[in-house]
């Protein structure tokens, strides 16, 4: 029996939860209620104290399981699900031949212009012929239920025949309440059931993955090729001793076999054990102890893998990389196509430096998190400049192109970000910005 926590609000949760008990013997559905953007702290605090009573989450829709997903990181599969076309196609054929309204003039949240405007031209309607007004509202405003009720009802006073359409209960019943015409998006049982099935194949696979072989490569720096034949004999003993004692501790706490020869070394593991000791690929303390304790530093990569081969050369690729970008730094490799940068972060006292403090002072000032803060520095540090594009960065964060605009964003309108240009990037295309990073 599975037990998957539902988060949303009531009457979603109330769908989800027929579907379960009508065809999923196998799962155990357990209500989390959130009806009001005033319960979203109150929601993450708990996810956060009872994640793991919970083989996986389902979020009643995108909009929420976004908010969720930037107030904390998922410990365990999550799902949501999605207003689709197929979605907004069912309910304005609904509004048509159900109630005999216009569906030529709409106001719409939970979906975007493009769709919206995509949806009409497989209608055969251009531009011209219909009339939508889509929300752009900020989701992650404190808000942002109020803000889409006064976005519909205006709307409505501005033109009192169109059809308010929404994916969101709450809005949907202050929209009624105050008799405004309107629709509320709701998922099949056909959707709700491929949600179902999805995360439970997420769940089957994050089980194989607890015991997923991961390879650390780590190879000791050296500024030239002649840096270790350029000293004595003992004292290359003696750097090469420090360094091995430090590459030991650190196996021990990942309990790994290890392959060592002149220079290299290579530590075969479990993905749960390294996740644990790196707190989920966050931190890596070998980086920082080598360097303060030999005066040495090292290049890592931690590969990915189904079989031994796999993460091995998944683990040289990043080793490589790492190498490449001037020593004293880990890639994560999970597959050709997926790579992640840790970088090195000394500990501390665990008192706040100046340092923290201002990325403290920015955190506050933009609602980007402090990581998210550091981690630009560190991509600033590493790279030497302060200009980027936000596709370079997206690709630095190992995050999407989407997300990443959403921190640009932000940071933009905080003054943390300034445009100083804009490059061509491809053959054709509309040219990116060229972005400069103030803090």
């Amino acid at each position: 029996m599975k037990r998957i926590g539902i988060v949303g609000h009531t009457d979603n949760i109330k769908r989800i939860q027929h579907v379960i008990d009508k065809s999923f013997p196998n799962i155990d559905g357990y209500a989390i209620e959130t009806n009001e953007m005033s319960h979203i702290q109150t929601t993450v605090n708990y996810l956060k104290e009872h994640i793991n009573d919970f083989d996986g989450i389902i979020f009643t829709g995108k909009i929420l399981y976004d908010i969720m997903n930037h107030n904390m990181h998922s410990q365990n599969p999550w799902v949501f699900i999605e207003n689709d076309e197929s979605q907004l196609q069912r309910i304005l054929l609904e509004a048509r031949l159900k109630h005999n309204l216009d569906i030529t003039q709409i106001s719409i949240d939970s979906y975007s212009e493009d769709t919206v405007k995509a949806l009409y031209e497989d209608f055969g309607l251009s531009p011209s012929q219909y009339s939508a007004y889509v929300s752009t509202l900020d989701i992650f405003s404190e808000t942002l239920i109020d803000d889409l009720y006064k976005f519909h009802r205006n709307n409505h006073l501005i033109q009192p025949d169109l059809i308010s359409i929404t994916g969101i209960s709450s809005v949907y019943r202050m929209l009624q309440v105050h008799q405004v015409p309107s629709l509320l998006l709701t998922p099949n049982e056909n959707a709700i059931k491929n949600k179902l099935y999805d995360i439970l194949e997420k769940i089957k696979l994050e089980n194989m993955s607890v015991s997923q072989i991961v390879v650390i490569s780590i190879e000791i720096d050296v500024n030239n090729e002649y840096d270790l034949i350029s000293e004595n004999e003992y004292s290359i003993m003696l750097q090469k001793s420090r360094i091995t004692e430090e590459v030991y501790k650190f196996t021990q706490r990942i309990q790994a076999a290890v392959i060592e020869s002149e220079k290299n070394y290579l530590l075969f593991t479990t993905k749960q054990i390294v996740e644990f000791e790196t707190k989920n690929l966050r931190e890596l303390s070998i980086l920082s102890s080598i360097k303060n304790k030999t005066n040495n530093t090292v290049s890592v990569g931690i590969g990915f893998g189904i079989t031994a081969r796999e993460a091995k050369s998944n683990a040289v690729i990043g080793k490589t990389k790492a190498l490449k970008m001037g020593g004293n730094q880990c890639f994560v490799v999970y597959d050709r196509n997926r790579m992640e940068r840790i970088t090195p972060l000394d500990k501390g006292t665990g008192n706040i430096s100046p340092l923290d403090l201002s990325f403290k002072d920015v955190s506050e000032k933009s609602g980007v998190s402090i990581n998210n803060i550091y981690q630009l520095k560190c991509i600033m540090d590493i790279y030497k400049k302060a200009t980027f594009t936000s596709l370079e960065l997206s690709e630095e964060f190992g995050n999407s192109l989407r997300s990443m605009n959403r921190i640009i964003e932000r940071l933009e309108q905080a003054g943390y970000i300034e445009v100083v240009g804009k490059k061509i990037v491809g053959k054709a295309g509309r040219p990116s910005r060229i972005l400069k990073l103030l803090i």
